[in-house]
């Protein structure tokens, strides 16, 4: 119980972090869903290449499974005596393993979706260069001619009415992979009160700080 204490904290703490991303990473989202209108500007292309570097970054949880892949391999939870405490560790590792598995997996796919769609409305040499110079951060309002010469530069192959095309079908797959977090919101909610509710009830059982 000692270790599965010291499991559940580590996961509480990534599990917090993870969310604060999130929160930080649906900001960008929206903030490029928002840049992108019709017709599109250089003025508002330069604002999507902005947001690019956190609303299209993935961070992904996985909970730390070592004492309960202890306990299974120990021949199941019969050595945690306290029915109470074993069905609720059980149920914790059920719904990492099943629901939080599946919403990720959706999820994702909603992410392949944009990614596909991105490289058809955008220059990805151009995002990479962004993303280079600036990592994870938002570009200041400095950066605004360095991005506008590369936008000059880097002009896609395509008519007016194929970009728009392009730009439509992008934020459509924007917006709906926006739309399916609160599916995984809910899942990733569930499980933190999981946790803080099995840190709590193992700490008083076993009289552990």
């Amino acid at each position: 119980m000692i270790t599965m204490l010291e499991d559940l904290r580590s996961d509480t703490a990534l599990l917090n972090t993870a969310l604060n991303y999130w929160k930080q990473r649906n900001h960008s989202v929206d903030s490029l869903a928002d840049a992108i209108r019709f017709p599109m500007t250089k003025t508002d292309l330069r604002k999507a290449y902005r947001h690019f570097n956190r609303a299209l970054d993935y961070y992904s949880f996985k909970y730390n499974d070592r004492t309960i892949s202890q306990l299974k391999n120990a021949g199941g939870f019969r050595l945690v005596r306290k029915i109470n405490i074993a069905n609720k560790i059980i149920a914790y590792d059920q719904f990492n393993n099943d629901a939080i598995l599946n919403i990720a997996f959706q999820y994702n796919k909603f992410y392949e979706n944009v990614v596909l769609l991105r490289n058809k409305a955008f220059v990805q040499e151009t995002i990479n260069k962004i993303h280079e110079k600036y990592q994870n951060e938002i570009p200041s309002d400095e950066a605004n001619s360095w991005i506008d010469s590369m936008i000059n530069k880097n002009t896609p192959p395509y008519s007016i009415a194929d970009q728009t095309v392009f730009f439509f079908e992008f934020k459509n797959a924007l917006l709906a992979f926006r739309k399916d977090f609160s599916n995984m919101d809910w899942g990733y909610d569930h499980l933190l009160q999981m946790q803080v509710e099995l840190i709590e009830l193992i700490s008083k059982e076993y009289r552990l700080e």
